[in-house]
This record gives structure tokens, C-alpha cells and sequence, in this order.
């Protein structure tokens, strides 16, 4: 898959990612990313949707990802339950446990918590990464602005077919929510990218991402979800 080169666009940093009012990481921001997130939890048997729904938050410093899978069901008068090696395929990608039946507890692995917001000096170009994706951040303390760029991992890019739906950046400035950033609907390789402001010295800036894309994993259609969040501090 060809890479896009649109120039990176220095990133605001969370995934992955993937992944949300503000708290510790804006990942806790939305109903959405602070439901649990279920590593192919048993859900009424092989073939019901516990047995195809896979997924994992990671955290790196101040940022949080979190990765989700869920597989369509089998066509009729083919088997319903998933093979060790696919599901041990799946696990290894979102992060999950790996184990031959379902897991039993009610989330996927997480990471530590988030150590508090990550400083963005001016004009400097930090960057997070994670096996979702990287995150690059920058505060342009001359125009009071961040940029923020990132982009999906080749790992999962090798399993998305068709186009990501990105729903556009949500952030926070002290605690205020502020305008989201466009969405895009774009290929998988393309690097998203965006500008928040305005923002000043010793704001404290948040913010989050939701992406939606098609799945093919050994053969196994399905839906993914990939949501990234950022706790950072703008600083001269």
C-alpha cells in the first residue's frame, strides 16, 4: 500500500491506537471510550457476538489507544466458532489476552494509567507510538496553536480494506470543550492531521479521535474501531 506523503503536520499528543470531559486522559472524556472494552468475552456461546468481539486499551506516557474488532458472523452452513490460530491472529494484533476459548473476564489487557499531561515545548516535535499508530504533537507557541498529525500502524493497515472514517477531533482547552476539528474519510495509509486553537502558555490541552474502517482477518470479515487520546500541556 502506497504511503501518502502529505507532510506531517506535528501532532498534539494518546492510539491507538486507537483510545476519550476531560479527566487524567481525554480518552474519558466520551460514554463511548469509557465503556469497557471486551476481549472476545463469552457472550451466549460459540458464534454469538461475545465469541467475535476482540479489543485492548494501551496506554504510552500520556496518551491512551484502544483497539476493537468485531467479526461478522459466519454464512450460514459454515462454522460459527473461530479456529485457535485465527483467534490467536486477532489477539495479536489488538493487544488482547491469547487463549483458545473466549476470555472470561470482562475487559481486554490494559496498561498503566497515564502519568499526567505530557509537556509540549515550543517548536518542538514529540511523538508517541504505540502497535495502533503514532501520534506526533507540536505547540506553535508563535501563533498559539497545536498541531497534531497521526497515522495507523502497517500492522493494522494490513487488515482494514476500503476506507477509515475518522469523526474528527474532539479537544479541550482547561477543561472547556472547544470546536472538533473536520473529520475526513480517507484510505488507510493517509496521515490525519489537524490544528487546534487557539492555544496559549500553560494552557492544558486534551483531546481524542475516532476512526471506523473494515476488517478482513484470516478470511473473517468484520468491523474496527480505533480511538487515541491525549493529555498534554502547552509550554513556552
Amino acid at each position: 500500500m502506497r504511503r501518502s506523503r502529505t507532510a506531517a503536520a506535528a501532532v498534539t499528543m494518546v492510539c491507538a491506537v486507537l483510545v476519550a470531559g476531560p479527566a487524567a486522559v481525554a480518552a474519558q472524556a466520551s460514554p463511548a471510550a469509557r465503556a469497557p472494552v471486551r476481549a472476545g468475552q463469552q457472550a451466549g456461546g460459540p458464534g454469538a457476538a461475545g465469541d467475535r468481539t476482540f479489543g485492548a486499551t494501551r496506554v504510552t506516557g500520556a496518551t491512551r489507544s484502544t483497539l476493537r474488532l468485531v467479526l461478522d458472523a459466519a454464512p450460514a452452513g459454515r462454522p460459527q466458532g473461530l479456529p485457535p490460530a485465527l483467534r490467536r491472529q486477532i489477539a495479536l494484533l489488538v493487544g488482547a489476552p491469547i487463549s483458545a476459548a473466549p476470555a472470561a473476564g470482562p475487559e481486554g489487557r490494559r496498561s498503566a494509567a497515564p502519568r499526567g499531561p505530557a509537556v509540549l515545548r515550543c517548536d518542538r516535535n514529540p511523538s508517541w507510538s504505540d502497535a495502533r499508530g503514532t501520534l506526533h504533537a507540536r505547540f506553535n507557541c508563535h501563533h498559539h496553536v497545536v498541531n497534531w498529525g497521526y497515522r495507523i500502524s502497517r500492522k493494522v493497515q494490513s487488515v482494514i480494506t476500503g476506507r477509515v472514517v475518522e469523526a474528527g477531533v474532539s479537544w479541550w482547552r482547561n477543561g472547556r470543550a472547544q470546536p472538533r476539528n473536520a473529520g475526513h474519510t480517507v484510505g488507510a495509509d493517509y496521515l490525519f492531521h489537524g490544528t487546534l486553537k487557539p492555544v496559549h502558555h500553560g494552557d492544558h490541552v486534551q483531546f481524542q479521535d475516532h476512526m471506523t474502517f473494515r476488517v478482513v482477518i484470516g478470511g473473517r470479515t468484520g468491523t474496527g474501531s480505533l480511538t487515541w487520546a491525549a493529555d498534554t500541556k502547552a509550554k513556552k
